[in-house]
């Protein structure tokens, strides 16, 4: 005695929506059991008709990688009144995986943008930035520029900053014979406190800084968000020359209002965020493409 499970005429149907969304298949089968003289229990018939999450027959897919996506995640089941032993079976299966007609890939990237600023003391204005923001403190030479400390207090100067987020998502099934690599949590990590080491996003080479990654599951997918921090000063700070006590050195500066007005003498330049890396260990070539390609093509 077994259940037979025959797929309905022309009863399937899809929907279709861009990548993160949920696009989906409705699947509809006739479920009948083989003996007209025994009746199955309901969890015989349960088990018969499928239970979600799992992936749909292998019937309907028939090799198409995208269909291969799709995951059941719902399953209703109606007997048929007119029929003894009888049921009708529908599967609604989903992805994420982007849509049968286009993205195929899966790949999904969006950028979101914010404007920040960062309160610096400011002992010199218009002072020249180093290359990539890439100093040595210890041998640092001043920096120049107009000093504008008064007596060795700073002025407050706000850096345009940008804050960057990428958001991303991830396949976190089982493959067929050995589980899927999971993120590279640790790979990202070690970004963190990284600047970019070639331009990134038409970011120029060691603007931008990483500062981690924020993930939640969504169905079997990660939603990942990877934020960065530009700074139009490359991360760096002003920092005085000190004297024994850690007191600024002053020297003679200018004069406001007739009164001799003491300034710092040597001023250079801190950077806390020294290594430089490559950001593309923490986005793959196909998230940048579903970046900046966005879809569809505009009509000309």
């Amino acid at each position: 005695m077994s259940f037979t499970l025959v797929e309905r005429a022309n009863s399937r149907s899809y929907s279709l929506v861009p990548t993160p969304g949920e696009s989906s298949i409705t699947l509809q089968y006739l479920m009948t059991w083989s003996s007209a003289s025994t009746q199955p229990s309901e969890g015989q018939i349960l088990a018969a008709a499928g239970t979600p999450p799992s992936r749909i027959s292998s019937t309907v897919y028939s090799g198409d990688p995208y269909l291969k996506t799709m995951v059941i995640r719902e399953v209703s089941i109606e007997p048929v009144r007119e029929r003894q032993n009888a049921w009708i079976v529908t599967h609604r299966a989903s992805t994420r995986n982007g849509s049968l007609l286009s993205q195929t890939d899966g790949s999904y990237c969006t950028c979101t943008r914010a404007t920040v600023v960062r309160s610096v003391a400011m002992y010199r204005k218009d002072a020249a930035l180093p290359a990539s923001g890439t100093v040595v403190f210890a041998s640092g030479a001043d920096i120049a520029g107009t000093k504008v400390d008064t007596n060795g207090k700073p002025k407050v100067y706000d850096v345009p900053q940008q804050l960057v987020t990428i958001e991303t998502q991830y396949d976190r099934t089982l493959t067929a014979a050995s589980p899927a690599a999971e993120p590279l949590w640790s790979v990202y990590t070690s970004y963190v406190g990284n600047r970019n080491s070639a331009v990134f996003l038409g970011f120029p080479i060691g603007t931008l800084l990483y500062q981690g990654f924020q993930t939640a599951p969504e169905d079997n997918y990660y939603r990942m968000s990877h934020t960065f921090l530009y700074d139009a000063w490359y991360h760096l700070d002003q920092i005085p020359a000190p004297n024994p006590t850690g007191e600024p050195v002053l020297v003679a500066g200018v004069t406001i209002g007739g009164i001799p007005i003491l300034q710092v003498d040597k001023v250079v330049y801190l950077q806390r965020y020294d290594t430089l890396s490559a950001f593309s260990g923490i986005l793959a070539a196909a998230d940048l493409t579903a970046l900046t390609s966005p879809k569809p093509l505009a009509i000309a």
